[in-house]
């Protein structure tokens, strides 16, 4: 894979690319904005050197100019014609795998417990209540001695039959 430093100004936007052109306030730019803005710029546009085009990245370069102000970027280089140049960019924007949900599921819970921020991951509040919510995590709050009571002694206790629901104590 070749990588290199690109001026903007030689990077032409794929006038072709189906996938929506996403704006400032769409929720799915704000998140991919969010996270450039977290982890950096950790995935290079696809430019192809041929036609110019850039053939994967487009909401990801739109960020990094018009956001982030960045004249140059590090792009991953292709030599393409146009015909797989369009199909590459279609399989970019479509192809990806699929989850394990119960691992997936997992590690956002790991991640959530050692205090990490999940909504970097990209799932918004549905996902990740669909996928957490079936999850019981204890809450383990500090409790006061009074709140406690002395554990070295047990008291009676108000107990009610469920047959009849009549109370008594139990010690």
């Amino acid at each position: 894979m070749e990588i290199r430093i690109m001026p903007i100004d030689q990077i032409n936007t794929a006038t072709y690319n189906p996938r929506m052109d996403l704006q400032p306030g769409d929720v799915e730019y704000e998140k991919l904005r969010r996270s450039i803005e977290e982890f950096g710029y950790v995935e290079p546009i696809v430019w192809n050197e041929r036609t110019g085009n850039m053939v994967g990245g487009h909401q990801r370069y739109k960020i990094m100019v018009n956001e982030l102000g960045h004249t140059e970027l590090q792009v991953s280089v292709v030599d393409l014609d146009d015909q797989q140049e369009r199909l590459l960019n279609i399989a970019l924007n479509k192809i990806s795998g699929r989850w394990d949900d119960d691992a997936l599921t997992q590690l956002l819970v790991d991640l959530q417990q050692a205090g990490a921020d999940i909504s970097l991951s990209g799932f918004d509040d549905v996902d990740l209540k669909q996928m957490l919510g079936d999850i019981d995590i204890p809450n383990f709050d500090a409790g006061t001695p009074e709140d406690q009571g002395d554990l070295g002694v047990l008291s009676s206790k108000l107990v009610k039959c469920p047959h009849c629901g009549e109370e008594f104590e139990h010690d």
